[in-house]
């Protein structure tokens, strides 16, 4: 029954939140939600959405002008396509109107799973108060889960796969984590993570048949990346599209912290004092995994921790944004205590007015 009235909560404060920001778009701007619409990524998954990645339909409908996009090549395979193929299958609604749906709904659904999560590993007496921060830590995360992104898909599927791995329901896991890495390709680093885990656990056991047993199920990441590789084979003629496209921006460095190197390309200012913070905040949020007894989610967060510090991009806070699972339960004492629930909530005019000014300023034409 608790749970049940706490869900309520969350939902309320879902929709109290996202009609103050929406509505700001709404009622003071002639355009409406269009500068919503136009914030990256958003409208690359459109046109993904439009052309399912095929070439020369996309050069057709090219409608963000990006001269990458020929008739014969597109960098569009960058993005994986869980996301996009649910904005095709809501499109009837307008293919905007479907990304931000989708976008929008999975939010409230990650909401919900870290509701769930937390209640269910008992890091908190207050699972509610410790939930509810989430809408608005990190203010790049409020950004992200309310325009066309993958991200809100991308951390619903990873919470959830962090609720049943802890479970050891490890063929619904295996699920949710194959889901996951259809939506974003930084997935797979996850699945590197459970490559370590029963490395780790075969050790100790030293018996390979219930260590098999137990993880081959987690297999389904190698085989979600040979599908969506094969689906790229069949809209592009590539089934190395994917790596074709990310040559364009070359993120991940063989140096570490390539972050800290304006100017150069994707590093926009050389004030980068935040991306630091997230450095030391995510990466003691993995180290308190094992100080808290949850080694195998050490293992799995610092995982996806480690190539972080060699991406050569400024956005660091977008990137880190799946390690936040991890940092509420790393950070449940302070971040549950009601001190912390009202400073947010004092302070979330803040965020949304960073919102408000990032969009502005992060948009096509």
């Amino acid at each position: 029954m608790q749970i049940k009235k706490d869900w309520i909560w969350i939902i309320l404060a879902f929709i109290i939140t996202s009609s103050i920001f929406f509505g700001y778009y709404l009622l003071s701007k002639a355009t409406k939600l269009e500068i919503v619409y136009k914030n990256w990524d958003g409208p690359s998954y459109v046109l993904a959405a439009m052309s399912m990645y095929k070439p020369n339909i996309a050069y057709a409908n090219n409608f963000i002008h990006s001269g990458d996009i020929t008739p014969n090549w597109t960098w569009l395979p960058a993005h994986f396509p869980l996301y996009t193929l649910a904005i095709k299958v809501f499109s009837f609604m307008g293919y905007f109107q479907s990304m931000l749906f989708v976008s929008v709904i999975f939010t409230l659904f990650s909401y919900l799973a870290l509701y769930e999560l937390l209640n269910h590993l008992k890091v908190s007496k207050y699972p509610l108060l410790l939930t509810l921060p989430f809408i608005f830590i990190s203010p790049r995360w409020f950004t992200v889960s309310h325009i066309g992104s993958s991200e809100s898909m991308f951390v619903f599927f990873v919470i959830m796969f962090l609720l049943f791995f802890s479970k050891s329901n490890h063929k619904i896991a295996a699920i949710f984590i194959a889901l996951a890495q259809a939506t974003r390709p930084q997935g797979v680093f996850f699945g590197l993570g459970l490559a370590i885990v029963a490395f780790i656990e075969l050790l100790k056991s030293k018996d390979i048949v219930k260590t098999f047993s137990t993880y081959w199920y987690y297999l389904s990441v190698p085989l979600t990346l040979l599908l969506v590789f094969t689906f790229f084979k069949i809209q592009t003629g590539d089934f190395f599209a994917f790596f074709s496209a990310i040559s364009l921006t070359k993120n991940l460095q063989s140096l570490p912290f390539q972050t800290f190197t304006f100017p150069s390309p994707n590093v926009e200012t050389f004030w980068q004092e935040v991306n630091a913070y997230d450095y030391v905040l995510f990466l003691g949020a993995c180290l308190f995994m094992f100080k808290k007894n949850f080694w195998k989610y050490g293992i799995l967060s610092l995982a996806y921790f480690f190539p972080l510090i060699f991406i050569h991009h400024g956005d660091i806070s977008r990137y880190a944004i799946p390690l936040l699972p991890f940092a509420f339960i790393a950070y449940s004492e302070i971040i549950e205590k009601k001190e912390f629930t009202w400073a947010t909530i004092l302070m979330s005019p803040a965020v949304m007015m960073y919102a408000i000014n990032f969009m502005d300023h992060n948009h096509g034409n």
